[in-house]
């Protein structure tokens, strides 16, 4: 069966596939830059072979699930860029206060994302790598977000408060920490004002993107991962198949 609405709805092969797909490509970028912290390759390099062909991947699939008029699919692409823009517009403007009002961060992480990915270390940030590293905070946010609502559908909104108090804490304990020479939990850097201003942009990052996701009538109802479990499980399923048999 293709794609349809309701508890019972299943996905055909081509859907399980596009959203699989697609989840794996929006865990790339976020996972590069923890990746990259731990020196097993640069983040420039993982831009080139990792990030950009995962975006270029993810936008396609989108356009893909849009022509073959999956539209719940489609509407998970379209609330995940919308709920992860507008969720990190809410985090920087929490995150942009704590770093320049009460010194509550060593530096900007959008920055420093842009000079490591277009590797100018040595040279310092300038306008393009500023604007590079803006994107890519971006992608994450959005990709933060696809995974979401693949993932549980939808939840009141403090259900993407305790989602972004989770992303916040394994930023704090990856070994990101090392590289901004904040430490564990920043206790290197600011013990008290560090972890309390990102956990702040992490809450207002899960509920702006929870509350419009609670809020949109095109929501997913329920986890699209739910669902290709039960889709499978139900072509297991012997009953199924001497359905299928006896069809035919």
């Amino acid at each position: 069966m293709s794609e349809t609405n309701g508890p019972s709805a299943t996905l055909s092969a081509g859907a399980i596939v596009t959203i699989a797909l697609a989840m794996m490509a929006a865990s790339v970028s976020p996972n590069a830059f923890v990746l990259s912290a731990t020196g097993f390759m640069t983040l420039h390099k993982l831009g080139e072979i990792a990030i950009l062909p995962a975006v270029v991947i993810w936008l396609g699939l989108f356009a893909f699930s849009s022509i073959a008029g999956w539209r719940e699919i489609s509407s998970t692409f379209k609330l995940a860029i919308i709920g992860g823009v507008l969720g990190t517009i809410a985090m920087e403007i929490v995150r942009i206060t704590g770093f320049r009002l009460f010194d509550a961060m060593p530096g900007s992480i959008p920055m420093l994302l842009g000079v490591q990915l277009t590797d100018r270390a040595m040279q310092g940030p300038d306008l393009v790598s500023d604007t590079i590293g803006y994107m890519d905070h971006f992608t994450n946010g959005i990709s933060f977000v696809f995974l979401y609502i693949a993932l549980f559908g939808r939840q009141r909104w403090f259900v993407g408060v305790l989602y972004g108090i989770g992303i916040a804490t394994v930023f704090m304990v990856s070994p990101v920490m090392s590289i901004t020479g904040a430490g564990l939990f920043g206790q290197a850097f600011a013990p008290i004002k560090f972890p309390v201003t990102v956990y702040l942009a992490h809450i207002a990052y899960g509920a702006t993107f929870g509350f419009i996701l609670q809020q949109a009538a095109s929501t997913p109802e329920r986890s699209l991962v739910l669902t290709i479990l039960k889709t499978i499980a139900g072509a297991l399923d012997p009953r199924h198949r001497n359905h299928m048999i006896a069809r035919h």
